[in-house]
């Protein structure tokens, strides 16, 4: 070997040994910055573990500020959007709506109907249109009957010509590629809809409150959780700090509320942001995740056992 070879060889190597760590780390960084990605039931699409509240996109302060929290979420990975046509009068579809449209094909888009005094198609039917329209798309991609109250309004959702069986006419013509049930009362009316299920009223998700107080109380998380994983239905957790009163009382911070969820069989997290600070503190939290170990959870629940009252859920009051 030649001294010009020689050289050759040395500053390839030392090149090597600069540019590999630094590849290395490149590669580690943006693996970190990744927001993680489940299944979402039996669906055949990977949905992030956060997504944006619907509730709380019609609260933000500005129709401006929300288009970019909107934005923001939608470039960082969280294309999983909730809302719901009861949110602000439809006003946080309209505000979907208006921001995602030249942006519809990265989006996947969720809202619900909600007529609980009758539950009927015609009802349903009246909602969905609605809500194509001041969400401006042709389609949904998750379509939800909303807030199951008890086991007799289940009832009056799934029987003929009620509102389920839109829901499913709807899934059948292409307006929406899967469909859903909510409910955040009690765990009856979830186990009640599941009842249907097994009788050949196939929905996708279900969506319920799951968080660490839930645990101690009338629990979707004890009762629900597993039903759901048995048939792998997409579990869709809200109320994840107890609609903010763990954190408010000083009980749980959000990292602790977030990874609580996060290490239980759910597909996502909705949980509601009024701010940009709020959002990107919990993307750093998503993409941070390590699930807790079964030890760590169960000193988090001991922590809050003491505490337990259904004034912290008050969305679980009876109709």
């Amino acid at each position: 070997m030649n001294r010009q070879e020689f050289l050759k060889r040395l500053l390839a190597g030392l090149t090597a040994g600069v540019l590999e760590p630094v590849l290395r780390s490149a590669e580690s960084l943006a693996a970190e910055k990744a927001v993680p990605r489940r299944p979402l039931g039996r669906t055949g699409v990977q949905v992030p573990i956060l997504a944006l509240g619907g509730y709380h996109i019609g609260r933000i302060r500005s129709e401006a500020e929300a288009e970019r929290m909107i934005h923001h979420a939608l470039d960082a990975g969280l294309f999983f959007f909730d809302s719901a046509e009861s949110y602000q009068r439809g006003g946080s579809e309209e505000r979907l709506g208006r921001a995602l449209k030249d942006r519809r094909q990265r989006a996947f888009l969720m809202t619900k109907t909600y007529e609980p005094a009758n539950r009927d198609a015609a009802g349903a039917q009246r909602h969905l249109e609605g809500s194509l329209r001041r969400l401006q798309t042709d389609y949904l991609d998750l379509w939800q009957l909303h807030s199951v109250q008890s086991p007799e309004d289940v009832d009056r959702a799934f029987r003929e010509g009620g509102a389920m069986e839109y829901i499913l006419k709807a899934k059948k013509e292409g307006k929406v590629r899967f469909i859903g049930v909510t409910g955040h009362r009690h765990p009856e009316a979830n186990l009640r809809a599941i009842h249907y299920w097994d009788q050949g009223w196939k929905f996708d998700t279900m969506q319920m409150p799951i968080n660490a107080m839930d645990y101690h109380q009338e629990s979707f998380q004890r009762r629900v959780l597993p039903e759901l994983v048995k048939r792998n239905i997409g579990v869709i957790a809200m109320k994840t700090s107890a609609d903010g009163r763990l954190l408010r009382r000083d009980l749980l911070n959000i990292r602790e509320c977030l990874y609580y969820v996060w290490s239980l069989p759910v597909s996502v997290a909705v949980v509601g942001m009024l701010s940009m600070q709020e959002l990107q503190e919990n993307l750093r939290h998503a993409r941070s995740f390590r699930p807790l170990s079964e030890s760590a959870r169960n000193r988090l629940l001991s922590r809050l056992k003491p505490h337990a009252d259904l004034s912290l859920e008050w969305y679980k009051r009876r109709p």
